[in-house]
């Protein structure tokens, strides 16, 4: 009698690879975030990655011409003066040998993420028909969740100016304060709360600039509250008459003064604004153990993630899993680094905060 199998036959890498082409396409904020990544890691929780800081451009140099060429038969048309006339340049021409200087800085991988199911025997012949849908979209949902959700813990704590100095801040600004009237539904009510969000991302898109922060991939993260002020606000422009597919996939609802804007549920009446350089997601996976059956560590758009399938002979179930070690650190700038004059060092720049307080209108 031939020998019984079950139907999927997984490939534990071809799982994984779908497994993270289905999480990057779920992440939100997640998604966000700069990553870096390291397969077959051999360290563990705890331990620190270096990651290579990117070098800014190399300097262009100038170079003038020749001393023009002169026809030696004046007041002749006809006559032209020879290639051999023009004199040759008496300075070195050649631009002086750059150096790319990618500093370090180091990313602590503070904690191991994981989730797994398991699919007794009774399921697997019986219940599931589709793996993908059934079992693996439901694991990397949870983690894009997961994610989500850090990554707004970790940007209502890190992404501030609050370690500038005085000084610093005078050079390229600080964090922002601004009051907007309460609500009380009439339309100039909308058009002075939206007023007030519209100068202080201004100030914000200004502070960014000052930094040498890029214009292209700049974000806005607000809560539910703003994202309704400024969806109320007529000179806003939503994606929906855009037709970004890529930005509503990315939960994406506007742009606005070069900054994309994402809502989330975990922050109330205050923005963050920030390049995508300012946050790093660093990504690890130890080897398959030997006493799996069956694992596969791959590496897609910068996530690393470990599947791992086992078998439990007591309840008679297959098991599944995905994990990942990692650790999320803001992006900081050189220590030579300086603005007009003033020297920022190793200080976070590439973001900053916008506190929003509601006060009453004054009466007339």
């Amino acid at each position: 009698m031939a020998q019984t199998t079950h139907h999927f036959n997984l490939d534990p890498r071809q799982v994984t690879i779908a497994a993270l082409g289905l999480l990057d396409r779920q992440l939100t904020l997640g998604g966000i975030p700069a990553r870096y990544s390291e397969l077959n890691f051999t360290g563990g929780i705890g331990d620190v990655i270096n990651v290579n800081r990117e070098s800014r451009g190399i300097p262009v140099q100038e170079s003038g011409i020749s001393t023009p060429i002169k026809n030696p038969i004046t007041g002749d048309k006809n006559v032209f003066a020879a290639a051999s006339d023009r004199p040759l340049p008496t300075a070195d021409r050649r631009a002086p040998n750059g150096f790319i200087n990618e500093s370090r800085f180091p990313v602590q991988l503070t904690t191991l993420a994981q989730n797994g199911t398991a699919l007794s025997m009774e399921q697997v012949a019986f219940d599931l028909k589709r793996f993908g849908s059934q079992v693996l979209s439901k694991l990397t949902r949870g983690f894009a969740e997961y994610f989500d959700d850090t990554t707004a813990g970790f940007i209502k704590a890190n992404i501030n100016r609050a370690g500038l100095t005085a000084a610093q801040k005078a050079a390229i600004g600080g964090d922002i304060d601004v009051k907007i009237p309460t609500s009380d539904g009439t339309a100039a009510n909308m058009t002075q709360r939206a007023l007030g969000i519209r100068s202080a991302l201004v100030d914000a898109r200004m502070a960014l600039t000052l930094a040498g922060v890029p214009i292209s991939e700049r974000f806005l993260i607000c809560g539910p509250e703003v994202e309704a002020i400024l969806l109320k606000d007529p000179e806003f422009v939503a994606v929906d008459y855009s037709g970004d597919t890529n930005a509503l996939r990315r939960a994406t609802v506007g742009a606005i003064y070069t900054f994309n804007i994402v809502p989330h549920n975990s922050f109330g009446l205050e923005m963050y604004t920030f390049h995508k350089s300012a946050m790093l997601l660093a990504s690890a996976c130890p080897a398959i153990p030997m006493g799996a059956v069956a694992g596969s560590v791959q590496d897609i758009n910068g996530i690393a993630t470990r599947m791992l399938v086992d078998y439990d002979f007591g309840k008679k179930a297959d098991t599944i899993g995905l994990d990942t070690m990692y650790g999320l650190a803001t992006v900081k700038e050189d220590p030579d680094y300086s603005v007009r004059g003033v020297a920022i060092g190793e200080k976070f720049v590439r973001g900053l905060k916008i506190s929003i307080t509601e006060k009453a209108p004054a009466s007339g």
